[in-house]
């Protein structure tokens, strides 16, 4: 048995032991306190691998194991001011991101990228990254794979008939991309480093990577009653939990972007009204999800999204985990039913997709982890469409309060409110029925946290109504000024609402 070979037992055998410590460690943060000495003891043990793991990194054998275990001890038992001195003087930071241009590599991306997520997180991480090139590495990995095909392939190769094996795409490259920019955007706050990043990156993703925004913004038509109106089945598009998840990612840097107004305004020049245009088409649909599982109207399935991986198709066997027969928990049951040839697959499919009532008939519908995780993921999607909207929204309310006046020619597109009534629906339904079906039993942590998550929606859906009806010049005004036979009712009317919802009635106009 070589060195190699030792050197790569030891690794395993020592990841092995890191993940069993984080599992154990959340296990015991869920109901009890590690005592401050254990914790100690695991952080002194932990910071004297680093140096280490360090080495290891370094060599194409050993890199990978050791990138992936001290991303572990990094997120989990350790924090940045311990850490960050021993990475900064140990690790050739600049050698592991030009791993990233080595088509050898391809497997470990996702690893590096999950490393440099962490590093990302504090200023001093997202400093280094900016330092040893890491913005470079990252538009050429994305030119080189995003397509699915190499940029450096010539157009004759690509046509040819030649038996020339195409370069595998990295998973996910799109979303971990995006995560790290984000969280570098995030750390590195309002600095001079941070607005040239904001000021670099708007017009690389916006305008050169513009395909990738929109397809991930994409947003298909909602399944038609009338069957002679359905779209064909060579047509159909699907998406895969996957794929929504890069649209949370593609969003996420959407907001954190948008919050930098003036450089965001600067560089978007135009290009934001069409991401508000589409942002408005992906809300649109997912307002429309306000069935419960068993209604007839239900049996037309929005969205075609079966399981891909391994894990997907483990939690299509689990048992739902939220129990809710509303909204999307109760569509996205219906996507999973049956299973695509995923060879017919067209490559212009969107994120989301339709599904033909002809697909589910016959079939049986059960809600599941999976299901649910779907689920789960719309309306993530839809929080932070809400909040791109909004952050647009205030960043015109505040140049309209710089200039003196709305200039209504250039506000931003704002969702119609049967669009955000469709969503407050969902969020008041699936909460109330969630709260009743645990009134008796402690809720759960995870129903705990789809329930705060659509209350958030909810008030956000509750602002950006009260922005559209001042900007329309619509007043909640009940028109019964003018009708005497009317004034008893309002008059009783007014006594049980101030009951009932006593700040309702302080605007002097309502009523």
């Amino acid at each position: 048995m070589g060195v190699d070979t030792v050197v790569k037992l030891l690794l395993m055998l020592l990841l092995s032991a890191v993940e069993f410590g984080c599992h154990k460690l959340h296990l015991v943060g869920a109901r009890d306190i590690i005592s401050v000495e254990d914790m100690a003891k695991i952080s002194n043990v932990s910071l004297g691998l680093l140096p280490v793991l360090c080495n290891c990194i370094a060599t194409a054998e050993h890199g990978t194991l050791s990138l992936t275990t001290m991303d572990l001890i990094l997120r989990n038992f350790l924090t940045p001011n311990t850490w960050f001195p021993i990475i900064q003087n140990h690790l050739q930071l600049q050698r592991v991101i030009l791993k990233l241009q080595n088509k050898n590599s391809l497997e470990s991306v996702p690893v590096i990228m999950n490393f440099f997520f962490t590093l990302a997180r504090f200023r001093q991480g997202a400093e280094m990254l900016i330092n040893y090139g890491f913005l470079s590495s990252l538009r050429f990995l994305f030119a080189e794979y995003l397509d699915g095909t190499s940029s450096s392939e010539t157009i004759d190769n690509r046509n040819s008939n030649s038996s020339s094996k195409k370069l595998e795409k990295p998973p996910q490259i799109w979303g971990l991309g995006l995560a790290v920019i984000t969280a570098m955007v995030e750390s590195l706050e309002d600095s001079a480093a941070c607005s040239n990043l904001v000021e670099n990156v708007i017009p690389y993703f916006f305008s050169e990577k513009g395909y990738m925004i929109s397809y991930y913004l994409s947003a298909p038509d909602f399944p038609s009653d009338d069957h002679d109106k359905k779209r064909p089945r060579a047509q159909q598009r699907q998406t895969s939990l996957t794929d929504l998840k890069e649209t949370e990612h593609t969003l996420m840097l959407m907001c954190v972007l948008a919050k930098h107004w003036n450089s965001w305004v600067k560089s978007m020049k135009e290009l934001d009204s069409q991401l508000r245009e589409k942002s408005i088409h992906l809300l649109a649909f997912i307002s429309r999800g306000t069935q419960r599982l068993g209604e007839p109207s239900s049996l037309s399935a929005p969205l075609l999204c079966p399981s891909v991986l391994k894990e997907e198709f483990d939690g299509c066997k689990k048992p739902s985990f939220i129990n809710s027969k509303s909204g999307w928990f109760a569509l996205s049951a219906l996507s999973c039913v049956s299973k695509p040839k995923f060879s017919t697959i067209p490559t212009t499919s969107t994120a989301l997709v339709i599904k033909t009532q002809a697909t589910v008939n016959g079939s049986h519908i059960s809600q599941s982890y999976f299901s649910d995780s779907i689920a789960l993921q719309i309306y993530r999607i839809t929080f932070l469409l809400l909040k791109f909207l909004t952050l647009q929204a205030e960043g015109a309310a505040r140049r309209a309060e710089e200039v003196g006046f709305v200039d209504l020619d250039h506000f931003p597109e704002l969702p119609m409110p049967e669009i955000l009534h469709g969503l407050q629906d969902q969020a008041i339904t699936i909460v109330t029925e969630l709260c009743e079906v645990n009134r008796s039993n402690e809720i759960q942590i995870e129903v705990q946290s789809i329930c705060c998550l659509l209350l958030q929606i909810m008030e956000m859906a509750l602002h950006l109504e009260l922005c559209v009806l001042q900007i329309c010049g619509i007043r909640p005004v009940l028109a019964t000024e003018r009708h005497a036979f009317l004034k008893p009712s309002v008059k009783s009317l007014k006594q049980i609402l101030s009951v009932v919802y006593p700040g309702l009635l302080q605007a002097d106009e309502f009523l």
